[in-house]
């Protein structure tokens, strides 16, 4: 007669043993959770950090500003969650699952540094190396403006609508437009509120992923010119712009799943006229540019 073999009790795997298993560094162990293609992290936890301050900004890591370590761990943890957000979407080219595809004039996502650290679990890992290295992790995370692309509660709705389809691994896709100058700033002058635009995007954002191979041509079917300092619609005149996409990760909470945001720019299908530059008509050389 066979004779049962004993049952083992397994131990329940902690993160701490985890973090045992890989030297004691945390975030090595979160590297080996996110590092799920071809490409493996190597080195500590400190050396993504320094590497984008060294390549990236090109500046010793002692001397570099705030916003600059902002910008070099912004561009760690998009290394983090990169090849889950290749992943995410071979999963679904594979699968070829039903997608839901939301488009929102507006999203009011907010910083995405801290949402991001929180949904992938590694705020206190950061937190903590950050007081190793006598940063102020809440003024690092200040140096990162809102995005400017939504300012009501329309943007909000989206931007939570986002967040938890990719929590709930539903295949999803974000669709709006991206805002050069978004939420406009606010000032007081003599007693009275001044409106300037928010250059969001003057310093570059360290989220988002250029799809320059991915454009399109949008044809109108009017055009611009501009006459007396002022620009006037041109009706029955056709003209184009062309769209492009850039693509940012909306993380969800956990990590197993990494949707996209993609927000179209709207850029000139040609540089500005350089026969009216040559005869001095500077501001009609420019109309072509406008996009």
């Amino acid at each position: 007669m066979a004779t049962k073999e004993p049952r083992v009790k397994r131990k329940k795997v902690d993160e701490r043993d985890l973090v045992a298993a890989v030297g004691g560094d945390p975030l090595l162990e979160v590297a080996e959770r996110y590092g799920c293609g071809p490409i493996r992290f190597s080195g500590t936890s400190d050396a993504l950090y320094e590497r984008h301050l060294t390549f990236d900004d090109v500046v010793p890591v002692a001397d570099a500003g705030l916003r600059e370590r902002f910008e070099a761990v912004a561009r760690s943890v998009r290394d983090l969650l990169s090849q889950r957000w290749i992943h995410t979407e071979q999963t679904y080219t594979r699968a070829n699952p039903k997608r839901v595809y939301y488009l929102s004039m507006e999203f009011l996502l907010g910083r995405s540094l801290a949402n991001n650290v929180t949904n992938l679990r590694i705020a206190p890992h950061l937190v903590r190396i950050a007081e190793e290295k006598h940063i102020d992790w809440i003024e690092l995370l200040e140096q990162e403006p809102d995005a400017g692309l939504g300012n009501g509660g329309l943007g909000r709705l989206a931007a939570c609508f986002l967040d938890s389809l990719a929590t709930l691994q539903i295949p999803a896709m974000g669709y709006g437009l991206r805002y050069e100058y978004g939420i406009f700033r606010q000032s007081i002058k003599n007693g009275w509120q001044q409106e300037q635009p928010d250059p969001w995007l003057r310093r570059g954002d360290p989220w988002e992923v250029p799809r320059h191979n991915e454009h399109v041509r949008v044809d109108l079917g009017c055009s611009v010119a501009m006459r007396e300092g002022r620009l006037e619609l041109i009706p029955r005149l056709p003209s184009c712009l062309i769209g492009i996409p850039y693509d940012r990760p909306v993380v969800g909470y956990g990590g197993k799943t990494i949707n996209t945001l993609r927000l179209w720019a709207a850029a000139a299908p040609r540089d500005f006229d350089f026969q009216r530059f040559s005869r001095g008509e500077f501001t009609e050389a420019l109309t072509d540019t406008l996009a």
